[in-house]
């Protein structure tokens, strides 16, 4: 993982523990955040070293898997787990593990696909 997208990572990671310490009755907890960082951080590790990641149309099935994943653990905690501010960084992280993988990306792809 290059330390540019382990830094986009823990600056959003950040966020929404923050958010669980700033509110009395948090809509998710610690470990809510935890199987967030499991699926952003598996797709990571998936794209950076598959040798399909050259394959526009492989990286793009792994982009609709993630966001689906994102999708149903969103609806489980009432749409409140990603915010307008975390959905802005998990599609910056995305669009920059995209590039990294050779892809250019100008475009938000998670738009098809997601509900947050």
């Amino acid at each position: 993982m290059t330390q540019e997208i382990v830094e986009k990572k823990q600056y959003l990671l950040h966020w929404m523990y923050d958010f669980i310490e700033d509110d009395d009755e948090p809509a998710y907890l610690k470990s809510d955040v935890e199987e967030f960082d499991q699926l952003i951080s598996s797709f990571i590790k998936m794209v950076e070293q598959s040798s399909h990641r050259s394959d526009f149309c492989w990286v793009s099935s792994q982009v609709e898997a993630l966001v689906t994943k994102l999708n149903e653990l969103n609806l489980k905690h009432q749409h409140q787990l990603i915010e307008t501010d975390q959905r802005e960084d998990i599609c910056a992280l995305i669009s920059l593990v995209i590039q990294k993988a050779g892809h250019a990306c100008e475009a938000d792809i998670t738009e098809k696909w997601r509900d947050w």
